[in-house]
Order: C-alpha cells, then sequence, then structure tokens
C-alpha cells in the first residue's frame, strides 16, 4: 500500500482523485459541473449520492442518533441531512480503500480562477496538512493564518469551520478520523468536520479558493422540509449544548495553535 510520501515523489505526475457528490435525478447540476470542468481539463468522477428520502444503506441506517438529537438540538436531521452525512461517510470510506488522499466536492458549486492551480497544490500541501478546504468562509468567520507557501498561497486555520462541506481535500489519515468518531451521528456533516475537538483533525483552508457557491443553486439533496415546534426545555437544552460545543472548540483551537508554536 502507498504510503503520503510515495505518492508525493510521483504528484508531478499524478493529479489527485476529485470526486462529485451528485443526486442520480438532478441532471442539471450534472451538466453543469461536467461542462465547467471539461473545460478546465479537469479529470473526476461523479459519485451517486445517497438520497436520504429513499431511505439510508442498510449499515448506516442506525448511524443518526435521533433521541439526542430531539434532546440536545431540538429536531432530527432531516432525511436529506441524513443523505449528505451519508454521502460523505462513504468518500472517506473510499480514501481509507484507495490509501491516498482525494478532493470531494458537493455538486453545488462553481469554479474560481484559481481552481486548476489550487487542485494541483494540494498534493504538496497535503505532506502537512491532512483537511484542506477549498471553498471561501463566512466573512465573519475568524482565521489564524498558517503559512505563506512560495508560490502565493495562504493556509489557514479556520477558528470556526462549521458552515459548508461543499468543497475539501482529505487524507486517508483524517478520513479515520472521521469515520472512527462518526460512530453516532449527531448533527450535520458539516458541523461535524467544524468540530475539531471530536476528531483532532483541524479545520484548515486554502487561500485562494478554488471554488465558491453560486446564488442560482440550492442543495438538492437536503430538501426543505417542515420543522417540528421545539419544546422549551428540548430549547434550553440545546443552547446548553451550544455554548458547551462553543467552549470545547475555543479550548482545542488554543491548544493546538500551541502545539504548532512549539513545533517550530
Amino acid at each position: 500500500m502507498a504510503t503520503i510520501g510515495e505518492w508525493l515523489l510521483t504528484a508531478g505526475e499524478r493529479i489527485m482523485k476529485l470526486y462529485v457528490i451528485n443526486l442520480a435525478r438532478a441532471k442539471e447540476r450534472r451538466a453543469r459541473v461536467e461542462q465547467y470542468l471539461s473545460q478546465l481539463n479537469i479529470d473526476f468522477e461523479f459519485f451517486n449520492a445517497v438520497d436520504g428520502f429513499s431511505g439510508l444503506p442498510p449499515e448506516l441506517s442506525s448511524k443518526p442518533n435521533d433521541d439526542y438529537r430531539i434532546r440536545y438540538r431540538g429536531r432530527v436531521l432531516t432525511p436529506g441531512e441524513k443523505g449528505v452525512y451519508a454521502s460523505h461517510f462513504l468518500l472517506w470510506q473510499k480514501c481509507i480503500e484507495l490509501n491516498e488522499p482525494i478532493v470531494i466536492l458537493e455538486d453545488d458549486f462553481l469554479p474560481t480562477q484559481f481552481f486548476n492551480q489550487v487542485i494541483e497544490r494540494l498534493p504538496s500541501l497535503h505532506e502537512k496538512y491532512d483537511y484542506l478546504r477549498i471553498e471561501a468562509q463566512d466573512s465573519h468567520v475568524e482565521g489564524a493564518m498558517i503559512e505563506n507557501t512560495h508560490d502565493g498561497f495562504q493556509v489557514v486555520m479556520w477558528k470556526d469551520n462549521q458552515g459548508g462541506a461543499r468543497g475539501y481535500s482529505i487524507t486517508p489519515s483524517a478520513a479515520k478520523k472521521f469515520v472512527k468518531y462518526s460512530d453516532e451521528w449527531l448533527c450535520a456533516v458539516d458541523n461535524f468536520i467544524g468540530e475539531s475537538y471530536q476528531h483532532d483533525v483541524p479545520g484548515m483552508g486554502v487561500i485562494p479558493y478554488a471554488i465558491f457557491n453560486p446564488s442560482d443553486m440550492e442543495s438538492q439533496i437536503q430538501d426543505i422540509v417542515d420543522r417540528p415546534k421545539i419544546r422549551i426545555m428540548n430549547k434550553i437544552l440545546r443552547e446548553l449544548n451550544r455554548a458547551y460545543r462553543g467552549i470545547s472548540l475555543w479550548l482545542w483551537n488554543i491548544r493546538y495553535l500551541r502545539r504548532i508554536d512549539k513545533t517550530e
């Protein structure tokens, strides 16, 4: 089995595998992805998304913890959210199986002018980083700049990486942690990825960004459903749980940045 060092030796000849999560019924999105990535001469593969409204695969059906969700977050994961989590989970397993880093994209993206440069740069960046977000962060999210590379790229640790899982690259090491700590699904997959204190994978990102979220695309995997009313007690528990998660992430970030300072 190849090690990260071995595949990095051939990085100049080899581009990382790129998977685009897409529902079979989302034909317009599929056509748009094909159009833009073919124009950029990017090889990629569609990954058939799990349609949560049709049910999860049997091996994943017991993973969502509805009791926890109702008690501490006010509602269960929607069928669409379960389908999204399942799709990412299966690709993490694919990454482990391939034993090499991969790029994971949801189909509601458009490439930036830097797309090719970022994709080509990822293999060498993965020599140091196991997870790299390649989409923009919300403007209110604070980042701590980790390093400038010699060719104008920046690697940033986002202090809150819980908004969006539209595009990222991941190594087998990080994929193993995500799979290990996804024995129960307690939140949406983008929240889970951003809660570094749960799995010990820092929320790193690359600037400039490779993709962005176009305003004319809404998620089709996460169809809108009616949200049930939340009982007062569950609202209280939800807010306490929110505070606990925020403090846990804040403390994890402090410890991680201190670790980095000691190793440099």
